[in-house]
């Protein structure tokens, strides 16, 4: 992705690449896409956009490190082997609780504060949970901020701001179509969404925490963790 990387560097073209990016990126089915999904139909349209803010917590963080070369330790092996682990057994945790909600559940669009509080720390926690998150964000992550900070410090926030845009108007949409069904879905339905998602879940976390617990058994090359 970053050997096509557009010559011409206006902010513009900076925002262009980031969102189209970050579509390519947020309409791949994964942990995300599912609680989003789960708790759309659970609570209303409110939970992608609110599950939005603790992602883009997330990736703001994510572009801060960049800035500084810390994030590069997500190359490691070892380091991408604890994520998957962890973020695993995240998952399958996740998974069944997903899959022990029952099907009238759906308690409407009006959430107090705590409620939202969970909603924002549910999304950050999806994208930490993901090793191939934090893998993105340390290869094609740096070569496109690298790219986009050569117009300077507005570069980066232009593309920062066109990366998160495109996963708030991929959720929020995915959010607001499941709500607006919401109402016809009978509890046998909503108990069927409940369980294809948890039982994803549960998968996409034994696949997550084999891939970990392999990446660790790996003997790591010399001097790979240091070159990482």
């Amino acid at each position: 992705m970053s050997l096509s990387l557009p010559t011409k560097l206006t902010l513009p073209v900076i925002f262009g690449v980031a969102l189209a990016t970050g579509f390519s990126g947020a309409v791949v089915p994964g942990s995300l896409l599912a609680v989003v999904v789960t708790n759309s139909v659970r609570f209303g349209w409110v939970a992608g956009p609110i599950m939005m803010i603790g992602h883009g917590a997330l990736e703001l963080i994510a572009v801060i490190l960049l800035t500084t070369g810390m994030i590069r330790f997500a190359r490691s092996t070892i380091v991408r082997g604890a994520i998957g682990v962890v973020g695993g057994a995240v998952l399958l945790y996740l998974g069944y609780l997903t899959v022990q909600i029952p099907g009238e559940a759906a308690t409407g669009s009006g959430q107090a504060a705590s409620g939202w509080l969970h909603l924002a720390a549910l999304g950050g926690l999806m994208s930490m949970a993901n090793p191939y998150w934090w893998l993105w964000w340390a290869t094609i992550g740096v070569a496109h901020v690298g790219w986009a900070t050569q117009h300077g410090p507005a570069g980066g926030v232009t593309y920062f701001t066109g990366h998160i845009l495109s996963d708030v108007a991929w959720y929020s949409a995915v959010s607001l179509a499941l709500a607006a069904g919401r109402s016809v879905f009978s509890s046998a339905v909503l108990r069927g969404v409940y369980i294809g998602c948890g039982v994803f879940l549960v998968a996409l976390g034994v696949v997550f925490a084999v891939g970990g617990v392999k990446a660790l058994r790996v003997k790591p090359k010399p001097r790979e963790e240091l070159r990482a």
